[in-house]
């Protein structure tokens, strides 16, 4: 009965990591498509001759520029949040979140 408590609580761990890892990658591509389409916008800015369609092109780049601003500060709250993650596990440590009448699937235990 130990061994599929620490199974289950392993699987879901590595489950966790995993779309943690996932997201990031997801997050790095996000980025590189934005700063694609900055530099994009940018040649697009240089080759424009009319000012309203500079302005234009400006206010894109402010936009896409904005984006990336907001993708970064949220990438950075993530990495604390996960940072501050394993600290709380750890306090739970030999510590359990469930009583004796508890069915089996509801129950979780922190070795």
């Amino acid at each position: 009965m130990v061994g599929s408590i620490s199974s289950t609580s392993l699987l879901s761990s590595s489950s966790s990591s995993g779309s943690t890892l996932s997201s990031a990658a997801s997050v790095k591509a996000q980025k590189a498509e934005l700063e694609a389409q900055i530099a994009a916008k940018q040649t697009a800015l240089g080759e424009a001759k009319d000012d309203t369609a500079k302005a234009d092109i400006e206010k894109e780049i402010a936009a896409l520029k904005a984006q990336l601003a907001a993708l970064k500060a949220n990438e950075k709250t993530e990495a604390k949040q996960a940072e501050a993650q394993p600290k709380q596990e750890q306090s739970k440590i030999g510590t359990r979140n469930f009583s004796d009448d508890d069915p089996f699937g509801d129950r979780t235990l922190y070795v």
